[in-house]
């Protein structure tokens, strides 16, 4: 009797795909952190979105969200969403305690210090504050929700950050391996978590958006951002508007620029070319309708999130630009600070330790 004769070769390689496919991906989401500056970038660009807003909008939060927003009962009320009873009917004392403090974590959030907690910090504050008055509400503060949820999974702080700082004046590893919360596999697996979250949700979220305004005959005729361009309260240089509106070059350009960079941002992801192609037309877009139509939180936190698509290699060579550019003034600010050190050491030696002495040796004499 024969023996089963082998496997031909192809059919051995088609058995094994689903196995070396599950082990590529464990090694792909297991390995050292990818992307660490564009995450870094994505932290400072959305905290400084949220900081921004709330700093522009804190001289009248108690009529958009606080007891002057009655106005906006009506859409509380048809609202599904259950974070707007989070400081619902709370006085304005506890709302600025909120804003305040969202605003705080935000800015630790900008600096890297302690990003994960400021981080948290900052989305459920954002979320109730802003959740407050759905009215005023946009697409923009949707995708700073979302951009914060996602980067609580990931290391944000690993550069760019006094966390980082923190960390590189350390110099006992061992010390630095004991206060690590997370085993260095789980934390790599979770940013990679957060980093495939976050893309999935911009390229669905750009997809949905370029798809909806493709099936409108203003986006296809190329006119739709004349009337966008009309509205009062995005109009800050109104003849910038005029000039726009009332070229039809300017507007169609204007207005088929935003329609394609949405609906083919995902695509162009795919390819390293076309990828820098659409981030710079990301950047360049959103940078013209934040001045444009007076939206620079929004516009910023669109092209913080664009910027994680920029290679490590790009953020290494910014790194070491910014560092030749700006080690002069470093050191001249280490000078400086060890100045003030010895000052201040000199002043003590003067003042604090005489008189700790003389107290010691008046109680040792009783």
């Amino acid at each position: 009797m024969r023996g089963r004769e082998p496997v031909p070769s192809r059919g051995r390689r088609v058995v094994q795909a689903p196995g070396r496919a599950v082990d590529a991906a464990a090694d792909w989401l297991l390995a050292e952190p990818r992307t660490p500056y564009g995450a870094a970038v994505c932290r400072i660009g959305v905290a400084l979105s949220v900081l921004g807003l709330l700093a522009a909008n804190a001289s009248t939060r108690e009529a958009w969200a606080g007891p002057g927003a009655v106005w906006a009962e009506p859409a509380r009320a048809l609202s599904q969403f259950p974070e707007t009873q989070l400081l619902d009917g709370v006085s304005g004392d506890v709302l600025t305690l909120f804003y305040v403090l969202t605003m705080a974590a935000a800015a630790a959030m900008v600096l890297g210090w302690h990003a994960r907690a400021a981080n948290a910090v900052t989305l459920v504050g954002f979320i109730a504050v802003v959740s407050q008055n759905p009215v005023v509400g946009d697409e923009g503060d949707n995708l700073v929700r979302i951009a914060l949820m996602w980067l609580l999974l990931m290391q944000t702080a690993e550069r760019w950050s006094l966390d980082a700082w923190r960390r590189g004046r350390r110099s006992d590893q061992v010390e630095e391996e004991r206060e690590a919360v997370l085993p260095p596999w789980l934390a790599s697996g979770l940013h990679h978590v957060g980093l495939i979250g976050l893309t999935t949700q911009i390229v669905l979220l750009c997809l949905a958006g370029g798809l909806d305004k493709i099936s409108q005959d203003v986006w296809q005729r190329g006119t739709a951002m004349y009337s966008t361009m009309q509205l009062p309260e995005l109009r800050p240089h109104p003849g910038l508007s005029d000039a726009i509106s009332t070229n039809p070059i300017a507007l169609g350009a204007l207005t088929y620029a935003v329609l394609l960079t949405q609906l083919l941002f995902g695509p162009f992801l795919l390819h390293t070319v076309t990828r820098r192609i659409v981030v710079a037309a990301t950047v360049l877009v959103n940078l013209v309708l934040a001045v444009l139509l007076a939206v620079p939180w929004s516009a910023l936190a669109i092209v913080s999130l664009a910027a994680v698509f920029v290679s490590t290699e790009s953020y290494e060579r910014v790194d070491e630009w910014l560092r030749a550019r700006l080690a002069p003034v470093g050191d001249w600010l280490a000078l400086r600070w060890y100045a003030v050190e010895d000052a201040g050491t000199a002043v003590l030696e003067r003042t604090w330790w005489p008189v700790a002495d003389w107290v010691r040796a008046a109680v040792r004499r009783r």
